[in-house]
């Protein structure tokens, strides 16, 4: 029986030493798996990136026309913006303008007092400043006066300048009187202390009116000439030939001084 196992055995190891191997040769005459897959795959690829690239120019069109079309539309609002702006500018630089010049005629009659001292006045400073100015300007009769009163902030502290008066004249021309008499050259005294007396402007016409002071220290060596601010702050220059000139801008004006007025000027009045 161990015999015939061993027979058995030895023929299944004969059949397995002879069993004959692959052939290199032969195994490259059938397509394999690889060579099935890799045209697939190449196409399958080709066909992606073909649909990329047409998704993304389309995208990109897209893209394009989103921008320029939010572009011109951006742009179309600045430019209504610009214009609604400029507009409003214009229209607020009117109101400034207007409430000025309003504010500059309800303050036409008044004038100034600066140098009384506190509590001069006593309960009746109307009255009071009336007095004052028929004798400080020789004046033929007391000036009718609307109100006197003292500019609206706290009672200085001992040592500090007093608070200038705010006067209301009834008519226009005793204050222009009183403003010529004030700037005459004898000086102005209230119980021996100096006080000065000035028309009562808007906090920006002297603003204005002190930036023609450089044309006028110009003038003042232009014999023959003649000038004066006008209200709000207008330069007048009358040349000697008679001519006037007005101007505005401060610039405009000291152009014309170095460029025309001291050539206009004969040299009889030098």
């Amino acid at each position: 029986m161990s015999s015939a196992r061993q027979k058995s055995e030895a023929q299944r190891g004969g059949r397995s030493k002879t069993s004959p191997l692959p052939d290199p040769a032969n195994a490259t005459r059938g397509p394999t798996l690889r060579d099935y897959l890799c045209p697939k795959r190449t196409k399958r690829v080709n066909r992606l990136y073909k649909l990329k690239s047409s998704n993304t120019g389309k995208l990109c069109l897209s893209l394009n026309e989103l921008l320029e079309r939010a572009a011109t539309d951006h742009s179309g609002r600045i430019t209504e913006l610009e214009a609604t702006v400029s507009r409003l500018t214009a229209q607020a630089k009117h109101v400034d303008d207007r409430c000025e010049d309003l504010e500059g005629r309800s303050r036409m009659n008044n004038i100034r007092l600066v140098g009384i001292s506190e509590g001069l006045e006593g309960p009746r400073p109307t009255e009071f400043i009336a007095k004052l100015l028929q004798e400080i300007l020789r004046l033929d009769e007391k000036p009718l006066l609307d109100r006197a009163h003292r500019t609206l902030r706290d009672r200085p502290r001992e040592g500090d300048a007093p608070r200038p008066f705010v006067v209301r004249v009834h008519y226009f021309h005793i204050r222009n009187e009183i403003l010529r008499r004030a700037g005459e050259p004898s000086p102005l005294l209230c119980q021996g202390k100096r006080i000065s007396i000035f028309a009562d402007y808007t906090s920006t016409v002297p603003k204005k009116r002190a930036a023609f002071g450089t044309v006028k220290r110009q003038l003042h060596s232009c014999p023959g000439s003649k000038f004066g601010l006008l209200y709000l702050a207008v330069l007048r220059i009358t040349l000697p030939s008679g001519d006037t000139h007005r101007f505005e801008d401060p610039t405009a004006a000291n152009e014309f001084v170095n460029t025309k007025l001291k050539k206009a000027v004969t040299p009889s009045a030098v």
